[in-house]
């Protein structure tokens, strides 16, 4: 009876047993193929260049809006100061043979016009927030990038950068665009390092892939 009994809770249970076995096996490899997802394929040199020259054509012609359309927005002072600095420049180059001094002259009160008016702090805030509105409101791509078919996201996996990471991004990428310096130092990074990833790209942790749609989006996981 005892043999017949412990025969009858081992047949009652094994079932059971099994099936919960064969359950969680399931589940585990179902859960194992979503989150293993498939990478995409690293953008090409020739097209980060391609999009970020894009994006930095755009810029320069946003920063010379910015120069002549700022001091009419500040007020009439400076818009009249900033008609009687370029009245001179333009008298000056309208000579056959400028003067050299009379040139640096008036290009070091455009300089000191433009400090007192903030201009490069203003040019570069626009040029970090147009990097952050890409990078945060479309998935990682500024109109170049979308052009390309390219997108930003985490180097280690396909997945969006997160805030920290979108703002930091956006914020070297913006000064980079602002200051000579800054932006050569960034390029050097890109030109030596094995995946071709720029200071901004190192310092975030992330990297340019392609997308199958300039509308594609990575898994958000």
């Amino acid at each position: 009876r005892s043999r017949t009994h412990d025969c009858g809770n081992a047949h009652g249970q094994y079932p059971e047993s099994f099936s919960a076995y064969f359950g969680m096996i399931f589940q585990h490899q179902e859960n194992s193929s979503e989150s293993i997802q498939p990478r995409r394929p690293s953008a090409s040199v020739g097209r980060r260049i391609t999009a970020f020259s894009m994006d930095f054509i755009l810029l320069t012609f946003v920063s010379i809006l910015i120069m002549f359309y700022l001091p009419r927005i500040i007020g009439n002072e400076t818009a009249e100061e900033f008609k009687r600095l370029s009245s001179i420049l333009g008298q000056t180059f309208e000579q056959e043979e400028p003067n050299k001094e009379q040139v640096q002259s008036i290009m070091l009160e455009f300089s000191q016009f433009y400090a007192k008016i903030h201009y490069e702090f203003i040019v570069t805030l626009v040029f970090i927030t147009y990097f952050l509105v890409g990078e945060i409101l479309f998935q990682g791509k500024t109109i170049g990038k979308s052009t390309l078919c390219i997108m930003t996201c985490s180097f280690r996996e396909n997945s969006p950068l997160s805030m920290t990471q979108a703002f930091l991004r956006a914020s070297l990428k913006g000064l980079s665009c602002s200051f000579a310096l800054f932006g050569l130092i960034n390029f050097v990074f890109f030109l030596f390092n094995r995946n071709k990833r720029s200071l901004h790209d190192l310092i975030t942790g992330s990297t340019c892939i392609m997308t199958n749609t300039p509308h594609s989006e990575v898994s958000n996981k």
